[in-house]
């Protein structure tokens, strides 16, 4: 019998808990945006008009949804499995600088096409014209080329998921095919029995 291996010390890198806590506090942020803009469209009687009936107003329901979506539910999920992928294979993240990069581009990429769907949203609802429907293409190809900048944040994220976790977890293997796995330097989970 072996003792349990403790966290891997990189694990608790500074940098990497700074980014994975600006996840967090990137999901309270948009939260806290999404729910107010949702009680503003829905108790003020003119913007929910404007939004339920203007020409291109529901561009800006899809603003508050993707913020909702893309910004409170998505970046809680990144934090948590930030949080805890490394802990459960005790090895630290494939790569730093790929979270540093998704957390930044996820960012862009939100703000652009919410920015650009409410914008679309607002000039194609109070002037219902040719131009004011060439500016909502325009817009709206800009809110693709931001699309795209989240559909490749969520890609980087997956790889360097997918990179930390392949090996399986970092187990310490006993004499007689005991397995242990620590969760930290002063607490064991005890045996597990590979079978």
């Amino acid at each position: 019998m072996t003792t349990a291996r403790p966290y891997h010390a990189e694990i608790y890198n500074p940098v990497y808990t700074r980014y994975t806590l600006l996840f967090v506090y990137a999901c309270v942020t948009y939260a806290i945006i999404g729910f107010s803009w949702g009680a503003i469209m829905g108790g003020i009687p003119a913007l929910r008009n404007f939004v339920d009936y203007a020409p291109h107003g529901k561009l800006i329901l899809l603003a508050h949804g993707h913020i909702n979506l893309l910004g409170w539910v998505e970046m809680a999920i990144f934090g948590a499995i930030y949080y805890f992928i490394p802990r459960l294979v005790n090895r630290p993240i494939y790569s730093l600088k790929l979270v540093k990069i998704h957390f930044w581009i996820h960012n862009v990429g939100l703000m652009g096409m919410v920015v650009l769907f409410t914008l679309a949203g607002s000039i194609g609802g109070y002037t219902p014209d040719a131009h004011s429907e060439q500016m909502v293409n325009h817009l709206m190809a800009g809110v693709g080329f931001f699309g795209t900048l989240v559909l490749l944040a969520n890609i980087i994220w997956g790889y360097n998921i997918f990179k930390t976790g392949k090996n399986g977890p970092d187990y310490v293997v006993a004499p007689d095919n005991k397995v242990e796995q620590s969760r930290s330097s002063s607490f064991s989970t005890g045996n597990l029995v590979n079978s």
